[in-house]
């Protein structure tokens, strides 16, 4: 303003300049005390042990405190606060040069990174790529990366950047993998729950168990959507062994219910065949023929075998026994001419036909040597002679059964129908039915 203009105003800042200055003075009297609290507390400050970063922030809270009382005109005031923040900020100054170091060198990691993964995806071959190790380079370049901190962070935006690009392009490719993998999953457990209510039971079982081999070799799926699809089909196969499980369990019920009619039925064979009678010993076989084994026990199916095994050889012997009761009789009726053609086995008269015996004495050391019973010293010589000659016919002796059986009938059929017998004494008589019990005993 013109010396005109600026005059009428002079006396009124000259009376306010007056009045600032009081003012000041009373300011400064009034934040001098509080001043010097604040030195007070940078000094103590100084002296304490404590995290760098920790004691950095208390620093910056008592500067700002400082600034707002509107700082000091006493000199001395000043100096003694700022002296105290130097020392106090001392051993935070070492902290965060070496913090700064640390920060340059995670910069260079997180650098080192980028060139890692950008190499990696110029020389990738997506079409036969290890997925499982690329999902591992992806985790591991992520992991390597937030453990290369602190940094600083506006040198941090472009090599950040670049990251995240890099990061973009591998996922891409993993994704799609993933998702392919996961329709593939979601088929099997499709195939899993068609398998539920699948018959015949072992035919699923058998399906499942390759279905669980498919899953396994399927390769990456995402975490969360593999956890929904490998419950599904956990159900799925559970399901299917449960009804397992449930099948067991019927059998196992099916198997006691057996095994305790079995027993029982043991138990009834067991008094029915002790009086040794053929017809008790044939029901009693009747009787365990009946029983369905099919859900036995394998102990109880033994017992079951083993006492038909037994009533078996125990009917052969009753009629075997029955059977040379019957020829003894027919022996003792020939000697005494009462055999008639109607008392004797049918098939006899063929026998009789092809035999070849006319003298009851060599009929009866025939039977001797047939049924192993010796003969008397008088007739030694000539029974030396009969085997000699069986010999020399290539007859032996008869080992198999079945031939000393029918070759025992065309004996008898001779003795009994050819008129052997009716020639014969009864010692000789009693000779024959001798070697036909030792037969029997055989």
């Amino acid at each position: 303003m013109d010396q005109r203009h600026a005059k009428p105003y002079q006396a009124r800042v000259q009376l306010l300049n007056g009045q600032l200055r009081e003012l000041s003075d009373w300011q400064g009297f009034a934040t001098q005390p509080k001043q010097i609290a604040l030195c007070e507390q940078m000094e103590y400050l100084a002296e304490q042990p404590m995290d760098p970063e920790a004691k950095a922030e208390r620093i910056k809270e008592l500067q700002n405190e400082w600034r707002d009382l509107g700082g000091s005109s006493d000199r001395n005031l000043w100096s003694r606060f700022k002296a105290a923040s130097d020392k106090a900020y001392e051993p935070c100054k070492a902290y965060f040069s070496a913090k700064s170091g640390l920060k340059q060198a995670n910069l260079e990691k997180r650098s080192a990174i980028c060139e890692q993964l950008e190499s990696f995806l110029n020389n990738a071959d997506w079409s036969s790529i290890d997925w499982k190790a690329a999902e591992r380079i992806h985790q591991t370049a992520r992991q390597e990366w937030k453990e290369a901190w602190p940094v600083e962070f506006r040198d941090n935006r472009a090599v950040q950047k670049r990251f995240d690009e890099l990061l973009k392009k591998l996922e891409a490719p993993l994704d799609e993998e993933r998702r392919k993998n996961e329709a593939l999953k979601q088929a099997i457990v499709e195939k899993a729950e068609a398998l539920v209510d699948h018959e015949p039971l072992q035919e699923a079982m058998n399906q499942a168990k390759a279905l669980q081999g498919d899953w396994q070799a399927i390769g990456i799926t995402r975490h969360r959507e593999d956890r929904k699809l490998w419950q599904a089909f956990r159900k799925a196969c559970d399901q299917i062994f449960a009804r397992r499980d449930a099948e067991r369990t019927e059998q196992q019920q099916a198997s006691r219910a057996a095994d305790e009619s079995a027993q029982a039925a043991l138990e009834q064979v067991a008094e029915a065949s002790s009086d040794s009678h053929e017809e008790s010993v044939t029901a009693a076989l009747a009787t365990l023929r009946g029983i369905d084994e099919s859900n036995l026990s394998k102990g109880v199916r033994e017992q079951v075998q083993q006492e038909k095994q037994r009533l078996n050889k125990a009917l052969s012997e009753l009629k075997l026994r029955a059977k040379m009761a019957s020829w003894q009789s027919l022996v003792m009726a020939a000697t005494t001419g009462e055999t008639a053609n109607d008392s004797v086995p049918q098939h006899w008269t063929a026998l009789a036909d092809a035999s070849d015996a006319s003298d009851p004495a060599e009929l009866v050391i025939r039977a001797e040597i047939l049924c192993g019973v010796p003969s008397p010293e008088t007739d030694q010589q000539r029974r030396m002679e009969i085997q000699v000659r069986r010999l020399a016919d290539g007859m032996g002796s008869a080992d198999n059964g079945n031939d000393q059986m029918q070759d025992v009938e065309k004996l008898l059929a001779s003795w009994c129908l050819a008129g052997i017998g009716k020639d014969a004494n009864t010692e000789l008589a009693e000779r024959l039915n001798k070697a036909l019990a030792n037969l029997n005993q055989a």
